[in-house]
């Protein structure tokens, strides 16, 4: 059986968004047993940096073992990367087998604005927005779940990353700025779909983070939110997506998260040192990738 491939979107940059991906990444693998690929498309690397040592990171991206050299040689036309040697297994500070990272670098900035010289580079046999599936095809079966965590904003690389995406979720602050983006995100995948009809992604949903329940600006926008993400669907003739029951709270915990010096025993314990409100910080985070893995359908 073929994985779900979900990838994780917002234009604006500090929403959550990288450590939405590792929060369920580790939760599916530690407490589901489900096998999961993290896929780091963000040039500011936080994903990988969260799950391997930066030390390892370093000798990974002098070996041309991470994403941007997957893109590299399409422009140079060298075949340096190794898809194989490149996905990294058991990462994480918790030391989860069934859970992998094929990792980022910030010289992926360097190609972010030559990616549209591909087709010329390999005489139109690959579009910018197909290198990673054509690297990948073989990979996805040995896992459940494919995350990926892409950049903030809709270019090749992000591309690259729905073109081989089952559905797209978005992590989003319930202010102004964080949200201003979503229906761009909404109407320009639609518009990728109706480019090719062999893209099939959906959007899983929306789901609010580092929500702050004594400002008035958060307690306002998740309250105006559910009419303003139900609009932007009915413009386009789309059925709405959900906007997920569980909030994650602002917690300094899941801050620390991608310390990956921190020891942790457990899932629990990483994640459940604080509480908010009624609860510990992990049950949110299990709540979570309950209601992830209900509306993906596995």
């Amino acid at each position: 059986m073929p994985p779900i491939v979900v990838s994780l979107i917002n234009l604006k940059g500090g929403v959550g968004k990288t450590t939405t991906t590792v929060q369920l990444a580790e939760c599916l693998v530690s407490e589901y047993g489900k096998r999961v690929l993290v896929i780091d498309l963000d040039p500011q690397t936080n994903a990988t940096i969260s799950l391997i040592e930066e030390e390892r990171w370093e000798e990974l991206d002098d070996q041309g073992l991470t994403i941007f050299q997957l893109f590299q040689d399409k422009l140079d036309g060298t075949s340096v990367f190794d898809i194989r040697r490149a996905i990294q297994r058991g990462v994480s500070n918790l030391g989860l087998d069934g859970l992998s990272l094929l990792p980022s670098s910030i010289r992926l900035i360097n190609v972010q604005d030559r990616m549209s010289e591909i087709p010329v580079k390999l005489g139109y046999a690959i579009t910018p927005m197909e290198v990673l599936k054509a690297a990948i095809h073989d990979v996805p079966g040995q896992f459940d779940y494919v995350l990926i965590d892409c950049p903030p904003n809709l270019g090749f690389i992000t591309r690259n990353g729905i073109e081989i995406s089952d559905y797209f979720f978005i992590p989003t602050i319930p202010d102004t700025l964080s949200t201003y983006g979503i229906p761009q995100i909404v109407k320009s995948i639609e518009q990728f779909s109706r480019e090719r009809p062999l893209l099939k992604i959906r959007c899983l949903g929306l789901v609010v983070t580092k929500f702050y329940s004594r400002s008035e600006a958060h307690v306002r926008g998740i309250n105006n939110l559910p009419a303003r993400f139900t609009r932007v669907f009915a413009k386009l003739g789309l059925p709405p997506a959900p906007i997920f029951k569980t909030v994650i709270p602002l917690a300094n915990t899941f801050a620390d998260v991608p310390l990956t010096d921190n020891k942790p025993k457990s899932f629990k314990e990483k994640y459940g040192r604080s509480r908010s409100g009624d609860r510990y910080l992990y049950q949110y985070v299990i709540d979570l990738t309950k209601e992830f893995m209900d509306h993906a359908g596995r």
